[in-house]
């Protein structure tokens, strides 16, 4: 029989012993962030419009559509979203004309918790909508008909746990456009630029 002294001695060694024993179960990691930026080649400033060289101003924009986007570790996917309280996929459109500070913008298209782990493949959605030129009617713009929507790019990235892994994209956005008869194609001339880790 136990004494009624060293009861709450061994009520808590037992409940030492107890927190103190391994269950087997790791910690669940904490996400990193992807973020996606994307610029416009700062050399692709003119386009020939009938027979003129014309030359981008402030007053220019070609919308370019940006949707479903993916990061991929082998088969394995993770959806990433506009910013990290987002929870739904959206369709955004960017002026990727745009300027700031004297050239293109960079836009920040994606800004998504993710698991942490080593990747192999962004993908994501991109089409063009209206090209905006001074004096000159809007033009539609659309895709060749035999290109998907979606463009995968080979890229192998590590995301880190609290940490934020930058993957920069860069378009030549009036080298994309091509003319057949009345159509005006966006042939979405794309590249990773570089990544980055902060």
């Amino acid at each position: 029989m136990i004494r009624q002294r060293s009861y709450p001695l061994l009520c808590a060694l037992l409940a030492a012993s107890v927190l103190a024993c391994n269950t087997g179960v790791e910690e669940s990691p904490q996400p990193g962030i992807v973020r996606v930026t994307l610029q416009a080649n700062p050399a692709d400033t003119t386009i020939i419009i009938l027979t003129d060289t014309v030359r981008v101003t402030d007053q220019d924009s070609i919308d370019v559509k940006i949707f479903q986007g993916k990061v991929f570790s082998g088969v394995k996917f993770a959806t990433i979203f506009r910013t990290i309280t987002s929870y739904r996929s959206e369709d955004m459109i960017y002026n990727v004309l745009a300027r700031e500070a004297g050239t293109y913008k960079t836009h920040v298209l994606y800004e998504s918790y993710v698991p942490p782990t080593n990747y192999t493949k962004l993908q994501l959605g991109v089409t063009a909508t209206l090209l905006k030129f001074r004096d000159v009617a809007p033009i539609p713009l659309q895709l060749r008909p035999n290109d998907p929507p979606l463009l995968d790019f080979d890229v192998e990235f590590q995301v880190s746990e609290n940490r934020v892994t930058e993957i920069m994209l860069q378009i030549d956005p009036l080298r994309s456009l091509s003319r057949y008869r009345d159509l005006y194609y966006f042939e979405r001339k794309m590249r990773v630029l570089g990544v980055r880790q902060f």
